[in-house]
């Protein structure tokens, strides 16, 4: 046996079965795990490979029990097993199959090799032992498929699932199959091929010895049609016939050996296999590599040859075209002029251009003529040359004679073209005459037009410019008329029938009829100033009543558009009045002028005068309607105003009279007291309403009749007398109705005090709330009132009602009750907080001094032994806790109450969690609301800055170097390592000279800071170099510091800072000095000195608030800006905004009143806090207005944010009551404590 043999066998040896047989059991427990799970209706459960112990597969030791299900899937379990048996044996069949097939494949290797004697040995025991394995091969294929076949009958007879199962693996056994049949195929006859194979060997030698010497010749040919080539492309016309002949043989001597060696190889080729097909198929390419050589030189050649006998035709051709060329485009300058873009030229101008436009296209037409017969009898004369050589010459002429064809229709259309333009010169000028007498006749409207818009005195003179103008007219309209005829018999000479001919026709035809139009013009300015003439005559008669009746029209037009607006409530002004009058008093004049001078007028004088006469009397009519309409007005208004008022005083002399006898009474309970107290202040409103009204009456009075002026001095001294009767009685019922219901107040807040109070005498106001409210988010009055009725000593229902309206106006919330609690108290005296209850043995923690604000957290308590009352309190400015003595047995006073103190926001502030600015944000505060004081005001002073004189190294300016910003941040620090540049130096990436290469150019005086971890080099070249950072633009490199003789290139400088962030540099040292420049992180700068402080800082004032609107509490800090300032119950109007009966300002919520509009300016009291309306959104208040005493609701701040009201100012106030400004003004907090207001 060979030894290619021995080694498939050997190969063939080790392929073992065991694989084989663990695929076999992995694929049959798929396919029973497939089966089962059909049949269950479950997802297929994945398959785990079977356990292997040393790299061969182990048998389950178990199966899986089976689940309890229908006969059908015993059935497919059954199916199941039997392809689990037989798969086994079928794999073991086709894998021998495929073994026999791989053993061929392995057998055949050997003749893939190109053959030769050392193989010859080998290569024919392969054919020998590739025959036979190929028979066994083909054996066991066929028994493998008969035995696939068979199962796959078999498998028809299963159970669906199994079925298809046993059909998906059969079928990859059987395409497996089919793969080694096609293996097999590529050998089956493996003997014949070798021999042609050996065959195509020997003829390939000789073929390839032939093609080379053909492949010699083809490459001479080509070589040779190269030098025609590049004369083709770059001079045609030194062709030499000479070497056109020589190239000519060289390319049939090529042909006649390159075909048929081509022909003999391509034969060949087709019954070759493998390796020598390979070898063919390669010289064949060659050979039709050569054959396209000799293609494109066989095409240049007839080139060459084509041109050269076309060449001398082609010259004189294109000579002729180029001679054409020019008559053409002499022909297009010579229309020039009439393509400037000049739409009308001059007529002598346009006739000179027309003539050489004749002469040029005259010219042009004969020369293009005598170059068509030339191309003519050249196309006769290249006919009779060979079609080869012709036909490039052809094409050329071909092309020449349709440019020519081409020159002959521009000939044709320029001439048109001129035909045309001479038209329409006769029609321009004949055009020019018409438009200068039409340029006439608007002259002659326009005089008409001034004619009729002349006065009466300049009459004359513009009749006299219109007949000027109207001679001037008719000479020009008699030259358009003479013109016009004279250009029709020319154009009729000179025009051929045709589309054109009837355009200008019809042109002429429109000029004949604008010439007829301005005859008829002419006629009727004749008749217009021959009227004007008698006109002029009559005017200067009638010019004085003329003059005054246009006057008194237009006064009269005036007035009777005033009349017609005049409201039908008011009367007429009294500029409107005298109007009138005046108005009549021209009107009678003119009247008198036009009877007398009716006495002797005659014909047109007579007719003016009566048109006259009918425009005074339409006049006279209209005047009369504005003089009935304004005594009507006159009349309604006296009586309207008459009875206002006397309404306005009648209805406040009943509510004051009710009031009176009701505040009569010595006794009145609270209920009647509050409802006197509320109709004391609508019966003022009142009495301010009747004095409006009479304010109002009395500003008319001028124009009153004389009953309407008695009636309101009768009103005035009655309303005199109800204005003090109702302020006396106001006054108090006021009184009485404020005495008893702070009253109520102290005492329900001391009683609910009494009722928070705990064991260690503070106040509890959340438990308290809790018992009181039951679950409810506020406290009714009701529940008030129970309590009020266990105090000692009990507090009557009524007077609980009116305690609870003046302390929880809108639902006593728990942040209301809270309030409500609060106990504040004022210092009047000088006292000291301590620690502790008893004097004696209490540390004291501070002085107290008058207007020092308290809060008392605690009941009061006497101390027995030094006869004190003393309370425990809290320091509202510093939140310090102490006790304090309220007042002795000897009746001294040190402390008494206070109002909780409130703050309002004028601008938009954060309320923050601590006062640092940099803890979190609580809410945002909106302008508007108002915030409970809880602790303050603190005082704060932002810190300083740190500033050092010198100049920027960079840009060389001088100023002020912020080294510190106010938080202690260090924006520069001084730097000893900064060098300064002498003069220009290179700065390298390495301080090797001989391969460094130049970072950039340093500048002399620009500054270095120095590296200090590299250390310094010394060049071979001489001189030290050290690594610097440009402090400009951050960038590293190596620099000369001394040269090689000597020289210094950069120092050292002291007083240098370096940027560590960016840093304004400023012009001063004021903290107001504005920024010159800003250094950014690395620059440097040199100082004069050393650092100085900037005096300054903003003040901050920080308050502990709670916002009455949300509850929040936090911090809020106050400027200078004045953001937050005191609360103040005194405001002014910004914008103009009603004053409503209701907090709501939905009428589908709740309907309202609106009393009147507030004019900004105004002056408020204020009754209350303001409170959201939640239908808006807005921000609403309970205030009454200075000017009439009239209560009401006002807006304070939009839903949008924009205040409608704001604290009045001191001056404000003060200039209200006439008296001076407080030393306080209320529209800032301040920044100290003062006496009496300490936040």
């Amino acid at each position: 046996m060979s030894g290619v043999s021995r080694l498939v066998k050997q190969e063939l040896s080790d392929f073992g079965s065991n694989d084989r047989q663990a695929r076999v059991r992995e694929m049959a427990a798929k396919i029973r795990a497939e089966a089962k799970a059909k049949a269950l209706g479950v997802p297929t459960p994945p398959v785990a490979p079977p356990p292997q112990q040393d790299g061969v597969a182990v048998p389950p030791r178990k199966r899986l029990p089976k689940p309890p299900a229908a006969d059908q899937v015993d059935k497919e379990s059954e199916d199941a097993q039997k392809l689990e048996s037989l798969l086994p044996s079928l794999e073991q069949k086709v894998s021998a199959a495929e073994d026999e097939a791989d053993k061929v494949g392995l057998l055949a290797a050997p003749l893939a090799m190109e053959a030769s004697e050392e193989l010859r040995s080998v290569q024919t025991a392969a054919i020998r032992d590739t025959e036979r394995a190929v028979k066994a091969a083909l054996s066991a294929i066929s028994l493998a498929k008969r035995e696939v076949e068979r199962r796959m009958k078999e498998a028809e007879a299963f159970a669906p699932v199994a079925r298809e199962s046993a059909k998906g693996e059969l079928g990859k056994l059987t395409s497996r199959l089919e793969v080694a049949q096609g293996k097999i195929e590529e050998h089956r006859n493996v003997r014949r091929e070798h021999e042609q194979s050996l065959a195509a060997e020997k003829l390939f030698a000789e073929l390839a010895q032939r093609l080379a010497s053909v492949e010699i010749d083809c490459e001479k040919a080509a070589m040779m049609s190269e030098p025609l080539a590049k004369v083709l492309s770059s001079d045609p016309e030194t062709i030499s016939a000479h070497e056109i002949r020589e190239c000519r043989e060289a390319l049939r001597v090529a042909q006649a050996t390159l075909a048929p060696t081509t022909r003999l190889i391509a034969g060949k080729v087709a019954g070759l296999k493998g390796t020598a097909r390979k070898k063919m198929q390669e010289l064949q390419e060659r050979a039709e590599a050569s054959q396209a050589i000799l293609d494109k030189a066989q095409q240049i050649v007839d080139e060459a040859q084509s041109r050269a006998a076309a060449a001398p035709i082609l010259k004189q051709a294109l000579e002729r075209l180029e001679e054409v060329e020019g008559h053409l485009s002499e022909m297009r300058e010579a229309e020039g002029p009439f393509l400037m873009g000049i739409e009308v030229m001059p007529a002598d101008e346009s006739a000179t251009v027309l003539q050489r436009m004749d002469k040029a296209a005259a010219t042009a037409q004969a020369a293009l003529a005598d170059a068509h017969k030339f191309i003519g009898l050249k196309m006769v004369e290249i006919g009779r040359f060979a079609e080869g050589a012709a036909s490039s010459a052809r094409r050329e002429l071909e092309r020449v004679k349709q440019q020519m064809d081409s020159g002959f229709e521009r000939v044709k259309a320029f001439q048109q073209e001129t035909a045309k333009r001479k038209r329409q010169q006769l029609v321009m000028i004949v055009k020019e005459r018409i438009e200068e007498a039409e340029a006439g006749i608007l002259r002659l409207k326009e005089a008409g037009a001034e004619l009729g818009a002349a006065d009466t005195s300049g009459l004359p003179e513009v009749l006299e410019r219109a007949l000027a103008t109207e001679l001037e007219t008719q000479n020009l309209v008699t030259a358009a008329r003479r013109e016009l005829q004279e250009r029709s018999h020319e154009m009729k000479a000179g025009e051929a029938p045709g589309p054109d001919a009837m355009k200008h026709n019809s042109e002429m035809l429109r000029t004949k009829v604008r010439v007829n139009y301005m005859e008829a013009e002419l006629s009727k300015f004749r008749k217009l100033a021959k009227n004007y003439e008698e006109r002029i005559k009559v005017g200067r008669s009638l010019t004085e009543t003329s003059t005054l009746l246009k006057d008194i029209e237009v006064e009269v037009d005036r007035l009777s558009e005033q009349a017609a607006g005049w409201p039908q409530d008011e009367r007429p002004s009294e500029e409107a009045e005298k109007a009138i009058a005046a108005a009549q008093a021209k009107l009678s004049s003119a009247t008198t002028q036009v009877d007398m001078k009716l006495q002797t007028a005659q014909g047109l004088e007579l007719k003016e005068l009566r048109g006259i006469i009918a425009r005074l009397q339409k006049m006279q009519s209209k005047l009369d309607g504005v003089k009935e309409a304004a005594r009507q007005r006159t009349k309604m208004v006296s009586s309207q105003l008459v009875r206002s008022a006397g309404d306005a005083v009648r209805r406040a002399e009943a509510a004051v009279a009710t009031l009176s006898s009701a505040a009569a009474s010595p006794e009145i309970p609270p209920e009647r007291l509050e409802e006197l107290n509320r109709q004391a202040r609508e019966g003022l409103a009142l009495i301010g309403a009747a004095q409006r009204e009479l304010t109002r009456g009395q500003g008319d009075a001028a124009h009153l009749g004389l009953e309407a002026k008695v009636e309101f001095a009768r009103l005035q001294l009655r309303c005199k007398a109800i204005e003090r009767k109702g302020r006396m009685v106001a006054d108090k019922l006021s009184a009485r109705y404020e005495s008893l219901a702070s009253e109520a107040e102290v005492a329900v807040r001391d009683a609910l005090r009494l009722a928070a109070r705990v064991d260690d005498e503070r106040y509890d106001a959340d438990r308290l709330f809790i018992e009181l409210a039951a679950g409810n988010s506020d406290v009714s009055v009701q529940q008030i009132t129970e309590l009020m009725a266990k105090a000692e000593p009990p507090v009557p229902a009524e007077l609980v009602s009116l305690a609870f309206k003046r302390i929880a106006p809108h639902g006593l919330t728990r942040r209301s009750f809270a309030s409500a609690l609060a106990d504040f108290r004022r210092v009047v005296r000088d006292i000291v907080l301590t620690d502790g209850f008893e004097i004696q043995s209490a540390k004291r923690l501070c002085k107290l001094a008058p207007g020092e604000l308290l809060e008392a957290t605690g009941s009061a308590r006497m101390d027995s032994t030094l006869g004190l009352q003393r309370v425990r309190c809290r320091v509202v400015r510093d939140g310090v806790m102490g006790w304090v003595t309220e007042g002795s047995a000897g009746g001294t006073i040190y402390l008494e109450r206070a109002a909780q103190p409130v703050l309002w926001c004028a601008q938009g502030v954060a309320l923050r969690q601590d006062m640092d600015d940099a803890s979190p944000p609580v809410q945002q505060l909106q302008p508007g609301d108002t915030l409970e004081l809880l602790q303050g005001p603190v005082e704060q002073r932002t810190g300083s800055e740190a500033r050092v004189r010198g100049v920027a190294c960079h840009e060389e300016a001088v100023g002020w170097l912020q080294v510190r910003d106010k938080n202690g941040t260090i924006l520069a620090k001084l730097n000893q390592h900064v060098y300064r540049c002498n003069e220009a130096i290179a700065m390298t990436d390495v301080p090797d000279f001989a391969s460094c290469t130049m970072v950039r150019r340093i500048e002399a005086g620009e500054a270095l800071e120095l590296l200090v971890d590299e250390a310094e080099v010394e060049p071979t070249e001489g001189g030290a170099r050290r690594k610097f950072r440009a402090c400009r633009d951050g960038r590293e490199g190596w620099v000369t510091t001394r040269g090689s003789q000597g020289t210094v290139y950069v120092r050292h400088v002291p007083k240098h800072y370096i940027c560590l962030q960016a840093a304004p540099m400023h012009a001063g040292l004021g903290a107001e000095s504005p920024v010159v420049r800003v250094l950014m992180p690395g620059e440097a700068f040199n100082a004069f000195e050393e650092p100085r402080e900037v005096s300054g800082g903003e003040c901050l004032t920080m308050y502990k608030v709670r916002s009455v609107g949300s509850g929040a509490e936090g911090w809020v800090t106050a400027t200078g800006r004045r953001e937050v300032h005191e609360w103040s119950s005194r405001f002014a109007v910004v914008h103009a905004v009603p004053l409503t009966s209701a907090l709501s300002t939905n009428e589908a919520v709740e309907p309202f009143e609106v009393h009147r509009l507030l004019e900004p300016g105004e002056l408020l009291e204020l009754s209350e806090q303001p409170i959201e309306d939640l239908t808006s959104g807005s921000l609403r208040v309970r205030c009454t207005a200075d000017a009439d005493a009239l209560s009401g609701w006002v807006t304070v701040r939009e839903a949008g944010g924009m205040l409608q009201i704001r604290p009045a100012t001191a001056e404000e106030i003060g200039a209200a009551a006439g008296g001076a400004a407080p030393a306080t003004p209320p529209g800032g907090a301040p920044s100290t404590p003062p006496a009496n207001r300490p936040w």
